[in-house]
Protein backbone atom coordinates (compact mmCIF):
# COMPACT_ATOMS: atom_id res chain seq x y z
CA UNK A 1 0.00 0.00 0.00
CA UNK A 2 1.43 3.65 -0.73
CA UNK A 3 1.19 5.95 1.90
CA UNK A 4 1.05 9.87 1.61
CA UNK A 5 2.62 12.14 4.04
CA UNK A 6 1.20 13.61 7.19
CA UNK A 7 -0.93 16.69 7.19
CA UNK A 8 -3.42 17.76 9.49
CA UNK A 9 -7.13 18.13 9.24
CA UNK A 10 -8.17 21.08 11.07
CA UNK A 11 -7.36 24.71 9.60
CA UNK A 12 -6.94 26.29 13.26
CA UNK A 13 -3.55 23.75 12.83
CA UNK A 14 -1.90 24.89 10.52
CA UNK A 15 0.79 27.38 10.43
CA UNK A 16 1.78 30.21 7.33
CA UNK A 17 4.05 27.95 6.06
CA UNK A 18 2.17 25.33 5.77
CA UNK A 19 -0.78 27.84 3.80
CA UNK A 20 0.26 27.40 0.24
CA UNK A 21 -1.94 28.34 -2.56
CA UNK A 22 -3.17 24.60 -2.45
CA UNK A 23 -1.83 22.87 1.18
CA UNK A 24 -1.61 19.22 0.86
CA UNK A 25 -5.51 17.24 1.05
CA UNK A 26 -4.97 17.98 4.49
CA UNK A 27 -8.51 16.91 5.89
CA UNK A 28 -6.81 14.25 8.53
CA UNK A 29 -3.59 12.69 8.85
CA UNK A 30 -2.66 10.27 5.90
CA UNK A 31 -0.12 7.03 5.00
CA UNK A 32 -0.81 3.71 5.59
CA UNK A 33 -1.52 0.45 8.36
CA UNK A 34 -4.02 -2.23 8.12
CA UNK A 35 -5.32 -2.45 12.22
CA UNK A 36 -8.40 -1.84 13.23
CA UNK A 37 -8.72 -1.70 16.76
CA UNK A 38 -10.59 0.49 19.56
CA UNK A 39 -10.37 -2.67 22.15
CA UNK A 40 -13.71 -4.13 21.20
CA UNK A 41 -12.81 -4.79 17.33
CA UNK A 42 -15.01 -4.65 14.33
CA UNK A 43 -16.26 -6.92 11.40
CA UNK A 44 -13.22 -5.85 8.65
CA UNK A 45 -14.78 -7.62 5.96
CA UNK A 46 -17.49 -5.20 5.87
CA UNK A 47 -17.70 -2.83 2.54
CA UNK A 48 -20.00 -0.87 1.01
CA UNK A 49 -20.50 -2.98 -2.11
CA UNK A 50 -23.03 -1.47 -4.33
CA UNK A 51 -21.85 1.62 -5.81
CA UNK A 52 -24.57 3.26 -8.14
CA UNK A 53 -22.49 5.83 -8.92
CA UNK A 54 -18.67 6.63 -7.87
CA UNK A 55 -19.97 9.71 -5.82
CA UNK A 56 -18.23 12.02 -7.85
CA UNK A 57 -20.23 14.92 -6.71
CA UNK A 58 -20.33 14.30 -3.22
CA UNK A 59 -16.58 13.57 -3.24
CA UNK A 60 -15.83 16.97 -5.16
CA UNK A 61 -18.03 18.55 -2.40
CA UNK A 62 -15.99 17.39 0.38
CA UNK A 63 -13.26 18.13 -1.65
CA UNK A 64 -13.69 21.98 -2.27
CA UNK A 65 -15.42 22.72 1.31
CA UNK A 66 -11.42 22.06 2.30
CA UNK A 67 -10.18 23.36 -0.76
CA UNK A 68 -11.81 26.97 0.29
CA UNK A 69 -10.99 26.80 3.69
CA UNK A 70 -7.43 26.43 2.92
CA UNK A 71 -7.70 29.51 0.10
CA UNK A 72 -9.37 31.92 2.21
CA UNK A 73 -7.14 31.31 5.07
CA UNK A 74 -4.20 32.28 2.83
CA UNK A 75 -6.26 34.86 1.17
CA UNK A 76 -3.10 36.82 -0.22
CA UNK A 77 -2.68 34.39 -2.95
CA UNK A 78 -5.99 34.10 -3.95
CA UNK A 79 -8.14 36.63 -5.31
CA UNK A 80 -12.09 37.29 -5.13
CA UNK A 81 -12.07 35.01 -8.51
CA UNK A 82 -10.62 32.54 -7.68
CA UNK A 83 -12.72 31.81 -4.68
CA UNK A 84 -15.90 32.46 -6.59
CA UNK A 85 -15.00 30.26 -9.21
CA UNK A 86 -14.33 27.20 -6.94
CA UNK A 87 -17.62 27.70 -4.97
CA UNK A 88 -19.63 28.16 -7.78
CA UNK A 89 -18.54 25.45 -10.53
CA UNK A 90 -15.84 26.60 -13.00
CA UNK A 91 -13.68 23.33 -11.26
CA UNK A 92 -13.31 21.33 -14.10
CA UNK A 93 -9.60 21.92 -14.93
CA UNK A 94 -8.44 22.82 -11.61
CA UNK A 95 -5.81 21.21 -9.79
CA UNK A 96 -7.05 19.04 -7.10
CA UNK A 97 -5.48 19.76 -3.58
CA UNK A 98 -3.64 16.18 -3.20
CA UNK A 99 -0.37 17.25 -2.87
CA UNK A 100 1.70 14.11 -1.48
CA UNK A 101 -1.02 11.70 -2.42
CA UNK A 102 -0.70 9.86 -5.28
CA UNK A 103 -4.14 9.80 -6.56
CA UNK A 104 -6.03 8.52 -9.62
CA UNK A 105 -7.92 11.81 -10.05
CA UNK A 106 -5.64 15.08 -10.53
CA UNK A 107 -8.75 17.37 -11.29
CA UNK A 108 -11.67 18.00 -10.04
CA UNK A 109 -13.43 17.12 -13.99
CA UNK A 110 -11.78 14.02 -13.02
CA UNK A 111 -14.30 13.22 -10.49
CA UNK A 112 -17.13 15.00 -11.84
CA UNK A 113 -17.83 18.14 -14.06
CA UNK A 114 -19.49 21.51 -13.09
CA UNK A 115 -20.61 20.54 -9.18
CA UNK A 116 -21.70 23.82 -8.30
CA UNK A 117 -21.74 23.76 -4.17
CA UNK A 118 -23.63 27.29 -4.53
CA UNK A 119 -26.59 25.80 -5.60
CA UNK A 120 -26.83 23.03 -2.98
CA UNK A 121 -26.30 24.93 0.09
CA UNK A 122 -30.01 25.37 2.06
CA UNK A 123 -31.37 28.61 1.56
CA UNK A 124 -32.90 28.79 4.77
CA UNK A 125 -31.90 32.12 6.35
CA UNK A 126 -29.43 31.13 9.89
CA UNK A 127 -30.61 31.44 13.09
CA UNK A 128 -30.09 35.38 15.13
CA UNK A 129 -27.56 36.13 11.78
CA UNK A 130 -29.41 39.73 11.99
CA UNK A 131 -27.29 39.53 15.00
CA UNK A 132 -24.15 39.39 13.39
CA UNK A 133 -21.93 42.49 13.55
CA UNK A 134 -21.05 45.09 10.98
CA UNK A 135 -18.03 43.55 8.85
CA UNK A 136 -19.78 40.39 9.49
CA UNK A 137 -22.61 40.07 7.43
CA UNK A 138 -23.63 41.64 4.26
CA UNK A 139 -26.88 42.93 5.53
CA UNK A 140 -26.69 43.43 9.22
CA UNK A 141 -29.89 43.67 10.94
CA UNK A 142 -31.28 41.35 8.48
CA UNK A 143 -31.38 37.45 8.56
CA UNK A 144 -29.36 35.89 5.73
CA UNK A 145 -28.72 32.57 4.75
CA UNK A 146 -25.19 30.67 4.42
CA UNK A 147 -24.79 31.25 0.58
CA UNK A 148 -24.83 35.08 1.41
CA UNK A 149 -22.42 35.23 4.08
CA UNK A 150 -20.01 32.93 2.20
CA UNK A 151 -20.41 34.85 -0.95
CA UNK A 152 -19.60 37.68 1.39
CA UNK A 153 -17.01 36.45 3.21
CA UNK A 154 -15.03 35.17 -0.23
CA UNK A 155 -15.45 38.65 -1.18
CA UNK A 156 -14.23 40.05 2.06
CA UNK A 157 -11.25 37.49 1.71
CA UNK A 158 -10.45 38.15 -1.49
CA UNK A 159 -10.17 41.80 -2.50
CA UNK A 160 -8.99 42.84 1.00
CA UNK A 161 -6.76 39.79 1.23
CA UNK A 162 -7.98 39.49 5.22
CA UNK A 163 -8.50 36.47 7.03
CA UNK A 164 -10.35 37.39 9.66
CA UNK A 165 -12.79 40.46 10.44
CA UNK A 166 -12.14 42.98 12.96
CA UNK A 167 -14.51 41.45 15.28
CA UNK A 168 -12.65 38.19 15.54
CA UNK A 169 -14.37 35.91 13.01
CA UNK A 170 -12.16 33.99 11.25
CA UNK A 171 -13.06 33.56 7.06
CA UNK A 172 -11.33 30.06 6.86
CA UNK A 173 -13.38 28.70 9.63
CA UNK A 174 -16.45 29.46 8.12
CA UNK A 175 -15.45 28.96 4.54
CA UNK A 176 -15.35 25.41 5.35
CA UNK A 177 -17.20 24.46 8.30
CA UNK A 178 -20.89 26.39 7.26
CA UNK A 179 -20.46 24.03 4.05
CA UNK A 180 -19.95 20.97 6.10
CA UNK A 181 -23.26 22.04 7.55
CA UNK A 182 -24.81 22.59 4.24
CA UNK A 183 -24.46 21.35 1.38
CA UNK A 184 -22.85 18.17 3.03
CA UNK A 185 -24.62 17.17 6.27
CA UNK A 186 -27.66 18.92 5.32
CA UNK A 187 -27.69 17.21 1.93
CA UNK A 188 -26.97 13.67 3.43
CA UNK A 189 -29.25 14.06 6.58
CA UNK A 190 -32.35 14.92 4.66
CA UNK A 191 -31.33 11.87 2.74
CA UNK A 192 -31.29 9.70 5.27
CA UNK A 193 -34.32 11.51 7.05
CA UNK A 194 -36.39 10.75 4.08
CA UNK A 195 -35.62 6.78 3.94
CA UNK A 196 -35.80 6.53 7.98
CA UNK A 197 -39.32 8.19 7.47
CA UNK A 198 -40.18 5.63 4.24
CA UNK A 199 -40.65 8.89 2.13
CA UNK A 200 -38.51 7.25 -0.77
CA UNK A 201 -39.85 5.83 -4.03
CA UNK A 202 -37.85 6.01 -6.70
CA UNK A 203 -34.06 6.25 -6.81
CA UNK A 204 -33.06 4.55 -3.86
CA UNK A 205 -29.90 3.33 -4.98
CA UNK A 206 -28.65 6.66 -5.91
CA UNK A 207 -29.90 8.91 -3.23
CA UNK A 208 -28.55 6.16 -0.34
CA UNK A 209 -25.18 6.32 -1.94
CA UNK A 210 -25.35 10.09 -2.23
CA UNK A 211 -26.14 9.88 1.43
CA UNK A 212 -23.03 8.05 1.92
CA UNK A 213 -20.71 10.31 -0.08
CA UNK A 214 -22.02 13.08 1.99
CA UNK A 215 -20.93 11.27 4.66
CA UNK A 216 -17.32 10.84 3.85
CA UNK A 217 -16.56 7.33 4.46
CA UNK A 218 -13.92 4.83 2.03
CA UNK A 219 -16.22 1.67 1.10
CA UNK A 220 -14.12 -0.45 3.38
CA UNK A 221 -13.78 1.35 7.18
CA UNK A 222 -11.73 -1.58 9.19
CA UNK A 223 -8.48 -1.09 7.83
CA UNK A 224 -8.44 2.71 8.70
CA UNK A 225 -9.32 2.78 12.79
CA UNK A 226 -7.33 2.02 15.73
CA UNK A 227 -9.00 3.78 18.87
CA UNK A 228 -6.21 2.29 21.43
CA UNK A 229 -2.98 3.36 19.70
CA UNK A 230 -3.84 5.43 16.50
CA UNK A 231 -3.79 8.95 16.37
CA UNK A 232 -7.48 10.55 16.76
CA UNK A 233 -8.58 7.17 16.54
CA UNK A 234 -6.64 6.44 13.09
CA UNK A 235 -4.65 3.47 12.20
CA UNK A 236 -1.24 5.55 12.94
CA UNK A 237 -3.05 8.78 11.90
CA UNK A 238 -3.70 7.54 8.26
CA UNK A 239 -7.25 8.06 6.49
CA UNK A 240 -5.44 7.80 2.43
CA UNK A 241 -4.80 4.18 1.48
CA UNK A 242 -4.43 2.06 -1.58
CA UNK A 243 -6.94 -0.32 -0.76
CA UNK A 244 -7.16 -2.38 -3.67
CA UNK A 245 -3.49 -2.00 -4.25
CA UNK A 246 -3.21 -0.50 -7.54
CA UNK A 247 -0.19 2.12 -6.88
CA UNK A 248 -2.77 5.09 -6.35
CA UNK A 249 -5.47 6.58 -4.67
CA UNK A 250 -9.33 6.63 -5.53
CA UNK A 251 -10.48 9.90 -3.80
CA UNK A 252 -14.12 8.28 -4.65
CA UNK A 253 -13.58 5.42 -2.30
CA UNK A 254 -9.82 5.12 -0.36
CA UNK A 255 -10.05 8.23 1.36
CA UNK A 256 -11.74 9.11 4.75
CA UNK A 257 -13.24 12.75 4.69
CA UNK A 258 -14.23 15.13 7.18
CA UNK A 259 -17.60 14.48 8.96
CA UNK A 260 -16.39 10.45 8.69
CA UNK A 261 -13.16 11.72 10.17
CA UNK A 262 -14.79 14.00 12.80
CA UNK A 263 -16.60 10.59 13.34
CA UNK A 264 -13.91 8.24 14.25
CA UNK A 265 -11.75 10.80 16.37
CA UNK A 266 -15.18 11.55 18.42
CA UNK A 267 -15.27 7.85 18.95
CA UNK A 268 -11.85 7.42 20.06
CA UNK A 269 -11.91 9.73 22.84
CA UNK A 270 -15.44 8.53 24.24
CA UNK A 271 -13.29 5.25 23.95
CA UNK A 272 -10.82 6.14 26.80
CA UNK A 273 -13.26 7.16 29.37
CA UNK A 274 -15.35 5.12 32.08
CA UNK A 275 -18.58 6.30 30.42
CA UNK A 276 -20.38 4.80 27.86
CA UNK A 277 -18.59 4.35 24.28
CA UNK A 278 -20.52 4.97 21.33
CA UNK A 279 -18.89 4.21 18.38
CA UNK A 280 -20.42 6.99 15.42
CA UNK A 281 -18.62 5.51 13.39
CA UNK A 282 -18.65 1.98 13.25
CA UNK A 283 -22.35 2.56 13.72
CA UNK A 284 -23.21 5.08 10.92
CA UNK A 285 -20.74 3.07 8.61
CA UNK A 286 -22.12 -0.78 8.97
CA UNK A 287 -26.15 0.86 9.00
CA UNK A 288 -25.01 2.61 5.59
CA UNK A 289 -23.55 -1.06 4.22
CA UNK A 290 -26.51 -2.72 5.53
CA UNK A 291 -28.83 -0.27 4.60
CA UNK A 292 -27.83 -0.46 0.89
CA UNK A 293 -27.44 -4.21 1.19
CA UNK A 294 -31.29 -3.70 1.78
CA UNK A 295 -32.18 -1.76 -1.12
CA UNK A 296 -30.23 -4.77 -3.43
CA UNK A 297 -32.73 -6.98 -1.47
CA UNK A 298 -35.69 -5.10 -1.98
CA UNK A 299 -36.41 -4.59 1.88
CA UNK A 300 -36.82 -1.96 3.89
CA UNK A 301 -33.89 -0.16 4.89
CA UNK A 302 -35.71 2.30 7.07
CA UNK A 303 -33.85 1.26 10.32
CA UNK A 304 -30.03 1.38 8.98
CA UNK A 305 -30.89 4.86 7.65
CA UNK A 306 -32.38 5.78 11.41
CA UNK A 307 -29.25 4.58 12.64
CA UNK A 308 -26.94 6.24 10.42
CA UNK A 309 -28.55 9.54 10.98
CA UNK A 310 -28.68 9.40 14.95
CA UNK A 311 -24.89 8.89 14.87
CA UNK A 312 -24.23 11.96 12.31
CA UNK A 313 -26.11 13.83 13.93
CA UNK A 314 -24.50 13.36 17.24
CA UNK A 315 -21.04 14.09 15.92
CA UNK A 316 -22.09 17.02 15.12
CA UNK A 317 -23.34 17.93 18.43
CA UNK A 318 -20.41 16.81 20.12
CA UNK A 319 -18.43 19.16 17.57
CA UNK A 320 -19.87 21.66 19.21
CA UNK A 321 -19.23 20.61 23.02
CA UNK A 322 -15.49 20.01 21.52
CA UNK A 323 -14.65 23.60 20.55
CA UNK A 324 -16.43 24.73 23.54
CA UNK A 325 -14.01 22.39 25.67
CA UNK A 326 -11.54 24.15 23.93
CA UNK A 327 -12.48 27.69 24.53
CA UNK A 328 -13.04 26.69 28.28
CA UNK A 329 -9.88 25.01 28.53
CA UNK A 330 -8.48 28.41 27.86
CA UNK A 331 -10.85 31.02 29.65
CA UNK A 332 -9.78 28.42 33.13
CA UNK A 333 -6.50 30.07 33.88
CA UNK A 334 -8.06 33.68 33.66
CA UNK A 335 -9.12 35.76 36.75
CA UNK A 336 -12.90 35.32 36.83
CA UNK A 337 -13.18 39.17 37.14
CA UNK A 338 -11.15 39.90 34.00
CA UNK A 339 -13.18 41.01 30.88
CA UNK A 340 -12.57 38.93 27.71
CA UNK A 341 -10.48 40.02 25.44
CA UNK A 342 -9.07 39.30 21.84
CA UNK A 343 -6.10 36.11 23.15
CA UNK A 344 -8.24 35.26 25.65
CA UNK A 345 -9.62 32.61 23.72
CA UNK A 346 -8.75 30.45 20.05
CA UNK A 347 -11.19 32.95 17.51
CA UNK A 348 -10.53 29.02 15.44
CA UNK A 349 -12.65 27.83 18.16
CA UNK A 350 -15.25 29.85 18.60
CA UNK A 351 -15.91 30.07 15.10
CA UNK A 352 -15.77 26.08 14.46
CA UNK A 353 -18.35 26.35 17.53
CA UNK A 354 -21.26 28.57 15.91
CA UNK A 355 -20.63 26.91 12.41
CA UNK A 356 -21.21 23.69 13.84
CA UNK A 357 -23.89 24.90 16.16
CA UNK A 358 -25.54 26.29 13.39
CA UNK A 359 -25.26 23.08 11.07
CA UNK A 360 -27.70 21.26 13.76
CA UNK A 361 -30.47 24.27 12.40
CA UNK A 362 -30.29 22.08 9.50
CA UNK A 363 -30.98 18.43 10.86
CA UNK A 364 -31.77 17.69 14.96
CA UNK A 365 -33.98 15.36 16.14
CA UNK A 366 -33.37 16.36 19.77
CA UNK A 367 -33.61 19.71 19.91
CA UNK A 368 -36.62 22.61 20.04
CA UNK A 369 -36.31 25.57 18.77
CA UNK A 370 -35.82 27.82 21.98
CA UNK A 371 -32.52 25.41 23.01
CA UNK A 372 -30.85 25.58 19.65
CA UNK A 373 -31.75 29.51 20.02
CA UNK A 374 -30.27 29.40 23.41
CA UNK A 375 -26.71 27.51 22.38
CA UNK A 376 -26.25 29.88 19.86
CA UNK A 377 -26.95 32.80 22.03
CA UNK A 378 -24.71 31.47 24.84
CA UNK A 379 -21.96 31.19 22.13
CA UNK A 380 -22.69 34.81 21.03
CA UNK A 381 -22.78 37.09 17.56
CA UNK A 382 -18.68 36.90 17.84
CA UNK A 383 -16.08 36.38 19.84
CA UNK A 384 -17.05 38.58 23.22
CA UNK A 385 -14.38 41.30 23.38
CA UNK A 386 -16.82 44.45 23.12
CA UNK A 387 -19.47 42.96 25.44
CA UNK A 388 -17.83 43.92 28.31
CA UNK A 389 -18.36 40.24 29.49
CA UNK A 390 -16.38 38.81 32.71
CA UNK A 391 -14.62 35.72 32.23
CA UNK A 392 -17.01 33.92 34.22
CA UNK A 393 -19.79 35.15 32.73
CA UNK A 394 -18.86 33.75 29.39
CA UNK A 395 -17.77 30.32 31.35
CA UNK A 396 -21.41 30.49 32.36
CA UNK A 397 -22.76 30.84 28.84
CA UNK A 398 -20.76 28.25 27.49
CA UNK A 399 -21.20 25.73 29.75
CA UNK A 400 -25.11 26.39 29.70
CA UNK A 401 -24.93 25.71 26.10
CA UNK A 402 -22.83 21.89 26.50
CA UNK A 403 -25.47 21.26 29.24
CA UNK A 404 -28.30 21.56 26.53
CA UNK A 405 -26.51 19.21 24.39
CA UNK A 406 -25.50 16.85 26.99
CA UNK A 407 -29.05 16.39 28.04
CA UNK A 408 -30.89 16.34 24.78
CA UNK A 409 -28.39 13.90 23.39
CA UNK A 410 -28.00 11.65 26.71
CA UNK A 411 -24.17 12.09 26.68
CA UNK A 412 -22.05 11.08 29.87
CA UNK A 413 -19.98 13.89 31.96
CA UNK A 414 -16.59 11.66 31.30
CA UNK A 415 -17.32 11.77 27.50
CA UNK A 416 -17.98 15.31 27.45
CA UNK A 417 -14.77 16.13 29.26
CA UNK A 418 -13.17 13.90 27.02
CA UNK A 419 -14.20 15.77 24.11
Amino acid sequence: MNASTPMQRSLSRYTTAFLLPLLALGLVLTGCDSTGSNGGGGDETATFEYPSNTYGTEAVTNLLAFDLGVRVGNASNNSETVLDELYTGTINGKTLPTSGISAEQSTYGDIASGVDISSLTDDAPLSLSQNLESGDSPNPGSRITTDQMLKYYFERAGSENITRTDNGIVLSQFAEKMLLGTPLYGQGAAILSNFANENVSSNRAEQWDAAFGYFGFPRTLEPYLDYENGEEGLADGNVSRDIDGNGSVDLTSEYVYTWAAYAIERSAAASSTDGPSPDFARDAFNALVEGREDIENGEDPSGHAQTALDAWEKVVAVNVIHYINSMEGSLSGLDDGKTVAQGDIDEGAWGEAKAFAWSLQFYNSELSDSQLTNILEDIGNDPPYNENLEVSDYESDLADATQILADAYGFSDSNVAAW
